[in-house]
């Protein structure tokens, strides 16, 4: 998926107008508000031709989101429907996420506020603090939501397990990330699961906490199949949640036959850190993303497990760097595990946790490991 029809597609829902812009100007995506605020501002246009501004003063400002980490208060000034020139207050930031050939801007105006807005000197300061508040209040919110369902152990499992969760260190925006870990009514399984809702802030959390109750509905209908209980997520989000993607690594512990069963749609693959020090990459199979697999089937892997090995699962966000392949990073995170003396799954999470801090790469980590 192009990164503006991702862009479009997470930002349908926002009410406020939302773009996403390259350093040249030209308009890679757009939710549905800034289609209503200005049609002209459609994908392929240029937003320089579309700016009251100068070019220079235009430039000027998506220069300075480009090199902003968090969002950066601004202003645009676009030409209405009705020809008029109409200032559009809002924040722009780099989108680091974003493949786009050049470096690219995400933009979020709040235009409601220059309807009546004064030119007088300070109004535009108190516009800014009303915008930074509100998208601080959505970031406590989102956080506080994901924070409150993600466990840090399972109480009688018979299985170790360890957890971290990091919000992106951009911005005041919360991701989609997600795992839960949790005991398969009448078996002696243990479910295990970690994914990523695209897109980031308040209603990517909403949806989080959606796929997390619906998998455990769907546990108890279909058992201990991981394949059938992920095609049941994927026609959920494919019925319910059609404008949404996300990832999914769900798998199934049995601890009487020594076996985890696991099926991935469209997630970074897990890693199994055996108990003499081997790490190995768990991707016999990887199927497409929840709600993009068109009705396609869903598949199961198994592999032995014996105590001592470990499942160390994560999210995206732990192992990509911008112009770093995936497989580069997947690569070097073996080479971390690989060797471990005798570690506890908390010294792999926290080890893990620690080298994969973010330098220019914006976006949540999620850690799970259970130890067998």
């Amino acid at each position: 998926m192009l990164a503006g029809e991702l862009f479009g597609s997470i930002t349908r829902a926002v009410s406020e107008p939302m773009l996403l812009v390259g350093l040249s100007g030209e308009i890679l995506g757009r939710n549905a508000a800034m289609r209503r605020l200005c049609p002209e501002a459609d994908t392929g246009a240029n937003l320089y031709g579309l700016s009251s501004d100068s070019p220079e003063r235009t430039g000027d400002t998506l220069r300075r989101w480009a090199g902003s980490g968090e969002p950066m208060a601004g202003v645009l000034c676009l030409v209405d429907p009705d020809g008029r020139p109409r200032r559009c207050p809002g924040f722009g930031s780099r989108a680091a996420w974003a493949d786009a050939g050049e470096p690219a801007v995400q933009i979020r105006l709040v235009p409601a506020f220059d309807r009546d807005a004064p030119d007088a000197p300070g109004a535009f300061g108190d516009q800014e603090g009303r915008m930074r508040a509100r998208l601080e209040r959505e970031h406590e919110i989102a956080l506080g939501l994901q924070r409150s369902l993600l466990p840090c152990r399972v109480a009688g499992a018979p299985l170790e397990v360890a957890a971290e969760y990091v919000p992106t260190a951009y911005g005041a925006e919360v991701g989609g990330d997600w795992y839960d870990v949790f005991a398969i009514p009448a078996s002696d399984r243990i479910g295990l699961v970690i994914g990523d809702v695209a897109g980031h802030g308040l209603p990517e959390a909403t949806v989080m906490s959606q796929l997390r109750s619906v998998l455990r509905a769907a546990a108890l209908e279909e058992g201990v199949r991981p394949d059938r209980v992920t095609a049941r997520l994927d026609a959920y989000v494919d019925t319910y949640l059609p404008e949404n993607m996300a990832t999914m690594c769900y798998a199934v512990y049995d601890p009487g036959a020594d076996e985890l069963a696991y099926a991935n749609a469209g997630h970074v693959p897990p890693m199994l850190l055996r108990g003499g020090g081997e790490c190995e990459r768990l991707e016999s199979v990887v199927d497409p993303p929840l709600g993009c697999s068109l009705g396609g089937e869903h598949r199961t892997a198994r592999v032995a497990v014996h105590p001592g090995d470990m499942l160390v699962c994560y999210t995206d966000g732990v192992v990509e760097r911008r112009r770093e392949s995936l497989d580069t990073g997947l690569g070097r995170l073996s080479a971390l595990l690989t060797g471990f003396d005798a570690p506890t799954p908390k010294d792999v999470c926290t080890t893990v946790m620690a080298w994969s801090a973010p330098t220019d790469h914006a976006d949540d980590r999620a850690v799970l490991v259970a130890g067998f």
